[in-house]
């Protein structure tokens, strides 16, 4: 928490916030959590996947400050992300949510209690805390979402092909040391290489392709 920040009482009466998630209406009913912090209730969030918080206007932010914007998501302990940032020179900011709650490796330690709203138990909670610019532009936002079933599809197919390749390639001989056996086909390594290669590509260029 950003400590001495002098800040005018009005903020309290003022909709200074507000967010909206995709598909949803406008909300600006945060709540005052301190003299720099505010919060939103983001009900049923596994069925959100983007977020948009914005300054409504009616008041602008100190000189040289923005607002962290923090997810807080449910649970025995509230797990805290840090999602970006807005500001007066830049009053809105889209966020795209993972689809699960994150593991304490991908929380933050934040200014904010572990439970504002314990009694939401499958709402997620938007954190926003006033601080100087000069130092929220030194936070990195979280990067680490729920992968999608594409990029869990391709990630398994890529792992596959590898193991597969380097299975084949284990038993591959040299034509000299290759034994007569006229009843076994063989597969050049080559051949194997190159239809890996070829569906890695066409995998990369529709995660989808397998299904026609």
């Amino acid at each position: 928490m950003t400590h001495g920040i002098q800040i005018n009482i009005k903020w309290a009466l003022d909709v200074m916030f507000g967010y909206i998630a995709a598909g949803r209406l406008v909300q600006t009913d945060c709540q005052q959590v301190s003299e720099t912090q505010f919060a939103f209730v983001v009900p049923d969030v596994v069925s959100v996947n983007h977020i948009v918080v914005f300054l409504t206007g009616t008041a602008p932010l100190p000189d040289e400050f923005g607002a962290a914007i923090y997810l807080g998501w449910p649970g025995p302990e509230t797990m805290w992300q840090y999602l970006g940032f807005i500001a007066n020179q830049k009053p809105s900011a889209i966020f795209k949510l993972g689809r699960s709650r994150p593991t304490s490796r991908d929380s933050v330690a934040v200014p904010f209690g572990s439970a504002m709203f314990a009694s939401h138990l499958t709402a997620a909670q938007i954190g926003i805390s006033v601080e100087p610019l000069i130092q929220i532009e030194q936070m990195t936002p979280i990067t680490h979402s729920a992968p999608s079933v594409h990029d869990s599809f391709s990630l398994l197919a890529a792992k596959m092909l590898e193991n597969f390749s380097e299975f084949a390639a284990s038993f591959a001989v040299t034509q000299e040391q290759m034994v007569p056996m006229p009843n076994q086909p063989f597969i050049p390594v080559q051949v194997l290489n190159d239809w890996a290669t070829r569906f890695d590509k066409r995998l990369r260029e529709d995660p989808d392709f397998w299904k026609s």
